[in-house]
């Protein structure tokens, strides 16, 4: 599947940004004069450097537009390729236990992801995942505008995932997900239903589901027992 184009545009600038050609504390160039230089749209140079500001190498500054953030050629993120089919076969080996719907106005951070207005109303899927044998890994919070998950159902999901209800009940194809996995201590409510101790280690992992025109549909946040969890990858040539 051919890569969005704003995401193969971010892909461009923060090579300019590792290359040193935008230096830290730099301003980038304004937004109409990437348009011209590059041939896109306005819209499409946003997403591009919305992406950049997800990954911390870019920050607006009022007043002054987009600068490049202090240590950004210093991260200590690795950002790697896969396949969405990765994440298919991945249910596919595990268990789905339901622990809920609702329809609540989402926590802002995961509004903002969802790109929903103040207020807004996202159905939240909540559910335990676990290996064929043996017990529960993983604790899962997916969040979906209203307008798209009126008519899933997360009790009978099975070895499926929420996504692919996505995509065939609206009609959809999912283009690309970005994946980001910390480390952080374990909340009280999500310890006892790893059955870990409050504040032990534990992964969380988000992913935000976009669609071909950089659209936001699905926030899906898990939280892994570092014990059970076991993360292989394996890279090929482009």
């Amino acid at each position: 599947m051919e890569r969005p184009l704003y995401r193969s545009l971010a892909a461009r600038l923060e090579r300019r940004i590792a290359e040193g050609r935008y230096p830290l504390g730099s301003q980038l160039p304004p937004e109409p004069m990437l348009q011209r230089e590059f041939g896109v749209s306005r819209i499409t140079i946003r997403q591009a450097l919305g992406m950049l500001k997800r990954r911390g190498l870019v920050a607006s500054r009022s007043g002054i537009g987009t600068v490049v953030r202090a240590g950004a050629t210093e991260s200590k993120a690795m950002t790697v390729s896969g396949s969405i089919r990765d994440l298919i076969y991945y249910a596919a080996g595990t268990r789905y236990t339901p622990l809920g719907r609702k329809l609540a106005v989402p926590p802002p951070s995961t509004g903002a992801m969802l790109d929903l207005p103040p207020k807004a109303k996202a159905f939240c899927f909540r559910g335990m995942r676990s290996r064929r044998q043996g017990g529960p890994f993983g604790m899962e919070e997916v969040y979906i505008p209203e307008t798209l998950g009126r008519g899933l159902d997360n009790v009978q999901l099975g070895g499926r995932t929420l996504f692919s209800l996505l995509e065939e009940k609206n009609d959809l194809k999912i283009a690309e997900v970005e994946q980001v996995i910390t480390a952080i201590p374990a909340p009280i409510s999500i310890a006892r239903k790893l059955g870990i101790a409050a504040r032990a280690p534990l992964l969380k992992a988000m992913r935000t589901y976009r669609l071909a025109d950089g659209r936001p549909v699905e926030v899906a946040i898990t939280f892994y027992n570092v014990a059970k969890f076991e993360y292989v990858m394996k890279l090929l040539p482009d």
